[in-house]
């Protein structure tokens, strides 16, 4: 703090052309943060690629009293890609260079695929290693911070981010089939799956960032609440006056008394985010039938 009692940490947002990392540092900076952009593409305030490990470790030795918001991956865009063993080498690299880098403050986005898949209720001693992809570079990666010496890292796990301006994914496409009038497709084995709107994601990754400095702990950050598939998109379904035959719900909820106890409740609500999305799609539909 100064002499003022203004906050001077510097934010640097890794991945900050992106969905998520977007969101953090308009955020941060909409509170008056003083906060960077960092990714590959020109249009950030600070390009690196963060698997060169000499342009990582010159960026930070650059900023060395930052706290590090840590969004940048290569993330699946379909279910094959989650066993995407060169994309998942990537997002590890990342990883490792930042570590090497000897960062203070990091707050590392992690994801609820590293709890095996039927999982009813994961707590975070529950993830378990797999052999490789997405999920096993993600569990990897947590140790990798955690064991960086004189880090302090805070490690969120996320279910699925959905909202706008991304098009796609199965809420999306859920509420734009309904408003057309007709049906969602979902197989009959479905994956255990949550998932979270962006703004509310964004928010908990601000408010970690921004308290003061713990101890390394790793933490569930989600709706309370347990979530399936077939769940939500039945409630989508209803707030268009459908009733589906589905799926049995294949459930998954997280234990979230450590992020309560730290943070706090996400601020939105699932029900309300998906009444916003069935808005949309009705406006989407009767702008354009053929969206």
């Amino acid at each position: 703090m100064d002499h003022l009692g203004h906050d001077l940490t510097e934010f640097l947002v890794t991945g900050a052309g992106g969905y998520l990392g977007g969101r953090v540092l308009a955020m941060l900076r909409n509170r008056n943060r003083n906060a960077l952009g960092v990714d590959k593409s020109e249009c950030c305030d600070l390009v690196c690629d963060l698997c060169d490990r000499d342009a990582t470790t010159s960026m930070l030795a650059r900023h060395p009293d930052s706290t590090i918001i840590h969004c940048a991956a290569a993330v699946p865009k379909s279910q094959s890609g989650y066993l995407d063993e060169a994309g998942a080498n990537e997002s590890l690299n990342m990883v490792r260079q930042l570590a090497r880098a000897g960062p203070r403050r990091v707050i590392f986005i992690s994801s609820m695929t590293v709890y095996p898949d039927g999982t009813f209720f994961a707590q975070e001693h529950d993830a378990a290693s797999t052999s490789k992809g997405y999920a096993a570079s993600k569990l990897e990666a947590e140790r990798v911070f955690l064991e960086s010496r004189d880090v302090s890292t805070t490690i969120l796990r996320l279910p699925g981010l959905f909202g706008l301006p991304r098009r796609g994914g199965v809420l999306f496409n859920s509420a734009l089939t309904l408003a057309r009038g007709e049906v969602p497709a979902l197989d009959a084995n479905l994956p255990h799956w949550a998932a979270i709107h962006v703004d509310d994601a964004a928010e908990i990754c601000v408010r970690a960032a921004t308290m003061p400095a713990i101890s390394s702990m790793v933490m569930n950050a989600g709706y309370p609440e347990r979530m399936s598939i077939s769940d939500a998109v039945g409630r989508l379904a209803a707030l268009f006056g459908r009733t589906l035959h589905l799926p049995a719900p294949n459930w998954f909820e997280f234990d979230l008394s450590r992020l309560h106890a730290e943070l706090g409740f996400v601020t939105g609500r699932f029900a309300d985010r998906l009444n916003d999305l069935a808005e949309w799609a009705r406006m989407d539909v009767a702008n354009d039938p053929h969206s």
